[in-house]
């Protein structure tokens, strides 16, 4: 029997038509009953911009199958943080369940079933809190004789979710600055690499929301202990690579070079649901890490914890530092960080107290 997509499909565009359109036909293959398209407006002081997201509004409506659509088009920017959010937001006042697809990421023909499926399954399973059409292990970890298995990273090149798990996303993580202070992040992640990364994105991204909106939904299921469905193989590709991607702009990693498989059905279910943390620290070490901040990071580790929050709060003050130059910004960032933010002369006077071995590795 012809699988018949009647799960609906949130696709979050902008201003990239060449992306756009591939990805684009992609859903149109896959024909489903309901699509929903987001898409943040054109920036102001970018030349031509209009005329890209309209083109790209343009290519994302062209449906020509049987198919509820809706649109949330914006006139203003509002950036990568909360035009993204919003608009999955939006997805889920209407919809308890869903696929969410960027206008970058090209599924293959495997993707929306085994999607649509899995929704149904864990439907109401609480310790599951996302499907990824992602697996970025190495290949000895995708030997399983399932076709998914869990993990406790994100996968959001090609996802899907529920209501339920999306209405504890919290754009300002207003619960970070008490989990920080209680420690509860320590020994928490599967590698010192791991613990420093997150560190480091947790604060930067509690402090400058505006950043992004990914890195608040994998701390709102850090600390709802909530899982992820990884394939047995990688079933998205991400087609965003390049000067002129706002996160993904280096071509020449890991990532860039994917390939996509197709799954086989009937799916073949776990007898489990637990994270595999060892191949979830082997693929955060292929795709997140260099040699450079490996080896950065075990120098740090080997150092008294008092000492690694030294250099930590010294880089991240040096972030704030080129990120705030209006004072009383400075100031509310401040007293609303869990760390102790300096102005540049103060800033300058602290370096000078930290040991010469301090000021290199912070300086690295």
């Amino acid at each position: 029997m012809e699988f018949e997509l009647k799960t609906p499909i949130l696709f979050l565009v902008f201003n990239r038509p060449s992306t756009t359109k591939v990805v684009f036909e992609a859903i149109r293959q896959a024909r489903p009953s309901k699509l929903y398209i987001a898409a943040d407006g054109p920036r102001k002081d970018k030349n031509g911009e209009v005329e890209l997201c309209n083109e790209v509004r343009a290519i994302a409506t062209n449906v020509d199958w049987e198919c509820e659509v809706k649109t949330l088009f914006r006139e203003e920017n509002l950036g990568c943080g909360k035009g993204v959010s919003e608009g999955i937001t939006w997805f889920f006042k209407n919809e308890p369940e869903g696929i969410i697809l960027e206008d970058d990421c090209l599924p293959n023909a495997t993707f929306f079933r085994y999607c649509a499926e899995l929704l149904e399954r864990y439907r109401h399973d609480t310790r599951i809190m996302e499907v990824s059409g992602n697996n970025i292990r190495p290949e000895k970890y995708c030997n399983s004789p399932y076709s998914y298995s869990f993990s406790d990273h994100n996968g959001i090149w090609g996802w899907a979710s529920w209501r339920r798990a999306w209405n504890l996303y919290d754009y300002e993580m207003k619960y970070y600055k008490k989990i920080k202070e209680r420690g509860y992040f320590r020994k928490h992640f599967s590698s010192v690499y791991e613990e420093h990364y997150f560190q480091w994105v947790f604060e930067r991204t509690y402090l400058f929301p505006h950043i992004t909106w990914d890195y608040q939904w994998e701390f709102v299921k850090r600390i709802n202990s909530g899982l992820t469905i990884v394939p047995q193989k990688n079933m998205v590709v991400n087609l965003g690579f390049g000067a002129d991607a706002t996160s993904t702009t280096n071509s020449n990693t890991p990532s860039s070079n994917l390939k996509a498989a197709l799954l086989e059905f009937p799916l073949k279910h776990p007898k489990y649901v637990i994270a595999d943390k060892e191949a979830d620290k082997h693929a955060f070490i292929t795709h997140m890490t260099t040699k450079t901040s490996r080896l950065k990071s075990r120098i740090k580790n080997a150092l008294p914890y008092s000492i690694q929050n030294k250099i930590f709060h010294f880089t991240m003050s040096r972030f704030i530092e080129s990120q705030v130059k209006d004072q009383e910004t400075l100031k509310k960032l401040k007293e609303k960080s869990t760390l102790k933010i300096f102005s540049f002369t103060s800033l300058f006077m602290y370096s000078l107290k930290l040991e010469p071995e301090i000021m290199v590795l912070a300086m690295l």
